[in-house]
């Protein structure tokens, strides 16, 4: 088990990043803002640290809101010259849970060191204090989820 109970999928998921765009809160308000208002659900939010006064941002959708997100790119365009997105589908997310994880060290290392065993790079990752979801391509589904369950003993 090592910390982790439970192993849960999310198919047909895509990858939204958008580049270089300027650290300021409310440009980032707009954008999640504009998602929600038109009821795109969104998950696994990251940032990574400012360069110099820009960020990357990244989140996932359900692909078949890619269209959505993609129109609402073109508005964003018009007053974020910058905030262009890059598109990644065709992935799935693995979400380990366990609540053990709060004071378990290394459960991550763990389950880099079973997904090192195939060839495959991880898209994306997020973590919380009882969570860790890794973003897989489709055709590495099958083979990331039986070395994890093999890994975690679940």
């Amino acid at each position: 088990m090592y910390g982790v109970t439970h192993l849960d999928i999310c198919e047909e998921v895509a990858l939204v990043t958008f580049r270089n765009i300027p650290c300021k809160l409310l440009l980032m308000a707009d954008i999640f803002g504009r998602l929600a208002e038109n009821g795109i659900i969104i998950d696994m939010i990251s940032q990574t640290a400012p360069v110099g006064e820009n960020v990357n941002i990244s989140f996932t959708c359900k692909e078949v809101e890619l269209v959505k997100v993609l129109e609402l790119s073109k508005e964003l365009k018009h007053k974020y010259p910058q905030a262009k997105p890059m598109v990644s589908s065709g992935n799935c997310k693995i979400r380990l849970y366990g609540e053990e994880m709060r004071s378990a060290s290394g459960v991550f290392a763990r389950a880099l060191q079973a997904l090192s065993s195939i060839s495959m790079e991880l898209q994306q990752i997020t973590t919380s204090e009882v969570d860790i979801s890794v973003l897989v391509q489709a055709a590495h589904l099958d083979e990331a989820v039986t070395v994890l369950k093999k890994c975690f003993e679940i």
